[in-house]
This record gives structure tokens, C-alpha cells and sequence, in this order.
């Protein structure tokens, strides 16, 4: 190999996350201008980008589905009530603090916006969603989570779905429920309701939502073949948690390796070891 062929490039990872805490605007002039400053117009040109990708693969319809992006130490913007996701425009978003109480925007902020700041004070989440995602729901309704252990990727990026008992959408106790389902992962089911995601910016957590979509669509589509699921060994299993742990994601003290030895009525297989 000759001396100019030996050289390479490593370039930085994308930074997508919002330098909320730098900002903290009071005044109603100070939100104003925040409100209609070029780095949130940024922000909410990705929310209606990411609100059209839900609707286009089908995880909400109607005006389902909620999306939120931490901006400011006492602020974040938010999707309007009574909205398709999939025709929002970065008019529609909406400005409330942290209290839930709307400061900027003409249309009404959705009445959910309190289970994401629920979420984001409980996890340190930076953005959440929550849409209908037809695979977890068939999971959901039934009041159950995909089991664990059986797939790298959903390990790694899902961890042990939780779910939270079902409340009223836009309670107090939803929001209560939520929060404290999402310090066991930031993918939390809702009873016969739907699924809301965190992540560290909007982009994350929708990709969360089409992990745990993609997921429980596979898990679904493994039983028709009448034999039982496999899971990977507790030393395989025990690789993917480290991995969730490398990269940032939380793994709570003393969480078992597996969520559960059994689905559909039969014990879990294991491969490996």
C-alpha cells in the first residue's frame, strides 16, 4: 500500500439536540421573539416534518398523536389540538411552559402536552411523541408488552417496554402514570390508548416509535408459525444491556435480563448462551 493510500476520515456524529437550558426567556416580548426566532423556527420546521413521516406510515390518523421539543429552561413547543399530523405547518405549533399553560401560538396546544412534560421531568427527556402505532396497540389493548431478549435492536433501543395503567388522555393521572413508567424506558405503552416516546431530540423519538412498531409487527408475524419464540441466552442478552448502557440509555438497577419467560400461552425458547 503505498503512503498516500493510507489515510482515512472520522466524522463527528450528528448533534440534533437542543441547547434547551441556554435559554430562558420571561417577558412576554422576550417569548415572543423567542417564539419567532430563526432557531425555533429550525426546531418546528422538524416537528412538522417528523408529524407528516407518523401519518404517512400510518401511526396516527384523524388528529391523533401529539409531538413535543423542549426549547427553553421554562419552554416547549408543542402540536395544536384538533390536527392532522400530517398536514401541520410550523404555524400550527404551539408555546407552553412547563406548567402546561400556553404562551405563544393561535392555535390551542394539545390537552396531552402535560403527559409529555410528565415524561421529560421524569426521564430528562428532551422531546417526546405519542401516537397510535397499530402493532404495539394490538400489543396494548390486550394489556401486554412484546416480550424481550429475542431481538439486539429491540434490546438495545426499546429495553423492557413498560406499561402504564390507563387514565383519562390529558389527566393528571396519565401524566403521573406515564412519568413513572418512562424511568424504566423512555418507550412507554399506554393502556388501551397508545404509545408515547422520548428522546434526546424529535428525530430519536420517532425513530423509537418505528423501533416498537417494527418490533411488535415481527413478534406478531413470528407466531403465525405456531412454534415457540426463541430468546437469546443471559450471556447474549446481558451484551445487548451493556450496549443500551454505551450509548446512553438507561438500564434501571436491578432490572432482570428478560421481561418475561413466556407469550402466548407457552415458555420462551433459548438459543445460545
Amino acid at each position: 500500500m503505498s503512503q498516500e493510500d493510507d489515510w482515512y476520515i472520522t466524522p463527528p456524529l450528528p448533534d440534533k439536540i437542543f441547547p434547551w437550558e441556554k435559554y430562558n426567556p420571561v417577558t412576554r416580548e422576550e417569548v415572543a421573539d423567542f417564539f419567532n426566532s430563526p432557531e425555533l423556527r429550525i426546531i418546528k420546521q422538524r416537528m412538522v416534518d417528523i408529524g407528516r413521516r407518523l401519518w404517512q406510515r400510518e401511526f396516527v390518523d384523524g388528529n391523533g398523536g401529539n409531538i413535543s421539543v423542549r426549547v427553553a429552561q421554562n419552554l416547549l413547543l408543542c402540536s395544536p389540538t384538533l390536527c392532522s399530523k400530517g398536514f401541520m405547518t410550523e404555524e400550527d405549533i404551539c408555546l407552553v411552559d412547563m406548567n402546561a399553560r400556553q404562551k405563544a401560538g393561535y392555535r390551542p396546544a394539545t390537552s396531552e402536552v402535560k403527559t409529555h412534560i410528565a415524561m421529560m421531568k421524569a426521564s430528562g427527556v428532551n422531546s417526546c411523541i405519542h401516537a397510535h402505532p397499530a402493532h404495539c396497540n394490538a400489543f396494548l389493548f390486550a394489556g401486554q408488552t412484546p416480550p424481550s431478549g429475542i431481538n439486539p435492536e429491540a434490546d438495545i433501543f426499546l429495553g423492557h417496554i413498560p406499561l402504564a395503567p390507563y387514565g383519562t388522555p390529558g389527566s393528571v393521572e396519565t401524566a403521573q402514570a406515564v412519568a413513572e413508567a418512562s424511568k424504566q424506558s423512555t418507550v412507554v405503552f399506554m393502556e388501551n390508548h397508545g404509545v408515547i416516546t422520548g428522546g434526546r431530540h424529535v428525530e430519536e423519538a420517532e425513530w423509537f416509535m418505528e423501533n416498537a412498531d417494527a418490533y411488535c409487527r415481527m413478534i406478531l408475524m413470528a407466531g403465525l408459525h405456531k412454534a415457540p419464540l426463541n430468546q437469546v441466552g443471559p450471556e447474549g442478552v446481558a451484551d445487548f444491556l451493556a450496549i443500551r448502557k454505551s450509548i446512553g440509555y438507561a438500564v434501571p438497577e436491578g432490572q432482570p435480563l428478560y421481561n418475561t419467560e413466556s407469550y402466548a400461552g407457552y415458555t420462551l425458547g433459548k438459543t445460545g448462551k
